[in-house]
């Protein structure tokens, strides 16, 4: 007589997506994303074979731009959008505060979500965490920036509540978008 199959083991819920602190445990996901934002031209961060060798000083350096930033910046914390129990999808940086610069064309909050993890409400979602963030750290009216021919970008902030304050020449030919999120939003 044969034996009887084990009872299936119960799978476990997927865990939702959330903010995370950069961390060493998330090292192998974020260089593969890494690979994929230079393939389509927008990475502008460590070389990602540095990042095999020297990723615990990346670390360092995201820790120390929030309270010793570099000439010309603001303090700014990264954080990660974490999703699928453990896959790096994107990174929001929150300035804590405006220079002239970023308030012309950068904001309290960029973000970016990895290539593969598109289309998937993550854009969205890790603005909201944004502003969620930027409220935590008493930050009353978020500004927010995107190219005007960025639509997945105005889609994200304006469903986040952003209000078009106005559109000016960001000097490379196209226009920056502002948008506001006031107090109450």
């Amino acid at each position: 007589m044969p034996t009887p199959a084990a009872p299936l083991e119960p799978r476990q819920p997927a865990s939702p997506p959330f903010l995370a602190i950069p961390h060493p445990r998330y090292k192998r996901s974020f260089i593969q994303a890494a690979h994929e934002l230079i393939a389509e031209g927008n990475w502008r961060q460590w070389d990602p074979l540095l990042l095999h060798t020297r990723f615990d000083e990346y670390l360092a350096t995201l820790r120390a731009a929030e309270t010793e930033p570099l000439a010309g910046m603001v303090p700014a914390s990264r954080f990660w959008l974490i999703v699928d129990g453990g896959r790096f999808a994107g990174e929001l940086d929150l300035r804590h505060r405006l220079n002239d610069s970023l308030r012309r064309f950068g904001g309290h909050i960029g973000y970016t979500i990895r290539p593969s993890a598109r289309r998937r409400g993550y854009g969205k979602l890790l603005c909201r965490l944004g502003i969620k963030e930027a409220r935590r750290r008493g930050i009353r009216d978020i500004l927010l920036t995107c190219d005007a021919d960025n639509i997945a970008s105005r889609k994200i902030i304006e469903a986040n509540g952003g209000v078009l304050h106005d559109s000016i020449d960001n000097g490379r030919g196209a226009l920056t978008r502002r948008y506001w999120i006031q107090r109450g939003s």
